[in-house]
């Protein structure tokens, strides 16, 4: 089997290896999988050191291996991202020679940056052709997701609460007693986060691509158990997804495109109406929540004119790091943010954004080469895909630190790597040898 690689010249070509010349690794990243989906739940009741650090060791792992076998065949790409990603640690290790925690900054490597060396992992799925299985997978941690839920709502928040939850962290209610509850995972966002990228997952399997009825119904019940949910944030990433999958499949002219387009702009008032009227009868268009986090902003987010504005305050020292941090009793400022963009100025400085910039925008011209080459007909559609949901990533990060949703962050990165590598059975161009 041959592909064309994303970095290679032209003429050049890499060999790859079927899925069953890599099975026992494709084993374990699939068990790491479905472990990490419900490991909120366990750490409800576990609080063991050796217990908690398995997830992070094994992502490690597999890290590694995938990128020793994939750095040839995609060194163009991953030689400058180690490079880019190598500065902003080092950025944001700074602070620790200004006597910072090390506690701290471990917990923020292994919340944001840990799922997303997972990126390589994707990668070599998809260079040995376990995408349809890596779908599959999602689709059953989706399905567990959905009956987590189900059980937890049939229980109540005050049963919960007497099995050991804990209020306003595993489960909380939004107005009029509409329960927020974590699911398998370890809070409501997460569960929301969750069952998005799952859902959209799922879509790729290949019962799914073969019949639309059964794509129907993980679409239905993905937007469904959103709403229940209550997380506007994850809908709004859910919907700016659906916008540019959209625009991504009418970008070439054809006479069905068209004719998409033009029953598209006749039933979107009645789509904005009807959905806004929805929205606004389950309380999720206030604002309240938002003005009350711009005041936190303003309060809160370190000046620009400083020092730790030019190079942050470490890695960890914000968001979900320092917020688990502050829990387990080392003195952390226990700042949620509520906004991706500002954790990572709170952290590593105007540098580091500066430096995200450049790490995201060459993801993003690496996913539009990758979509570029590959045939209109693909059926995974694995670039556009990648493409959209960093979209809805980007947009949902205005108010929610994304990037540090476990275990949904996990599952977009080991995604975005499976969307820049190409393969003959993903429905990719592929090329005779010369």
């Amino acid at each position: 089997m041959q592909i064309t690689s994303l970095n290679a010249r032209p003429h050049s070509y890499v060999y790859v290896k079927p899925e069953s010349q890599y099975s026992l690794f494709n084993t374990t990243v699939h068990i790491l999988l479905i472990y990490l989906s419900f490991y909120g739940l366990v750490s409800i009741y576990v609080d063991n050191i050796i217990i908690r650090s398995l997830k992070d060791v094994g992502m490690v792992l597999v890290a590694i291996f995938a990128l020793g076998k994939v750095y040839r065949s995609q060194a163009l790409f991953i030689r400058p991202f180690l490079f880019i990603l190598g500065s902003v640690i080092a950025l944001g290790a700074l602070n620790l020679l200004l006597g910072a925690s090390v506690v701290t900054f471990i917990y923020g490597i292994k919340i944001t940056f840990l799922p997303l060396i997972m990126m390589f992992t994707g990668m070599l799925i998809s260079q040995c052709q376990g995408i349809y299985a890596f779908a599959r997978t999602n689709l059953i941690i989706f399905i567990l997701l959905i009956v987590g839920w189900l059980v937890q709502y049939s229980l109540g928040i005050d049963n919960l609460i007497s099995l050991g939850f804990i209020y306003g962290v595993n489960i909380k209610n939004y107005l009029e007693g509409v329960p927020r509850l974590s699911s398998i995972t370890y809070s409501p966002d997460g569960y929301a986060y969750a069952l998005l990228i799952t859902g959209l997952i799922a879509e790729r399997t290949k019962m799914a691509l073969k019949h639309r009825f059964f794509r129907v119904i993980i679409q239905l019940l993905t937007i469904s158990f959103l709403l229940l949910s209550t997380i506007r944030s994850a809908l709004l990433l859910w919907f700016v997804y659906q916008i540019i999958m959209f625009f991504l499949q009418i970008r070439k002219y054809s006479k069905k495109n068209t004719l998409l387009i033009g029953v598209t702009f006749m039933l979107l008032p009645a789509a904005v109406f009807f959905g806004s009227r929805m929205l606004e009868s389950k309380n999720l268009l206030s604002s309240s929540s938002l003005l009350d986090r711009l005041q936190t902003w303003g309060n809160s987010l370190t000046s620009p004119f400083t020092m730790n504005g030019v190079i942050g305050n470490g890695i960890g020292s914000v968001g979900a790091a320092s917020r688990r941090t502050y829990m387990i009793g080392v003195n952390s400022s226990n700042f949620a943010v509520d906004n991706q963009y500002f954790s990572l100025y709170e952290q590593t400085g105007w540098i580091g954004i500066i430096y995200f910039i450049v790490l995201f925008m060459w993801i993003v011209v690496s996913l539009v080469k990758r979509m570029n080459t590959s045939t209109d007909s693909s059926p995974l559609r694995l670039p556009q895909m990648a493409l959209a949901l960093g979209a809805g990533v980007a947009a949902a990060s205005l108010t929610t630190n994304v990037l540090e949703l476990f275990p949904a962050n996990v599952f977009f990165w080991m995604l975005i790597g499976m969307a820049i590598v190409q393969s003959r059975n993903s429905g990719e161009i592929s090329q005779k040898v010369g």
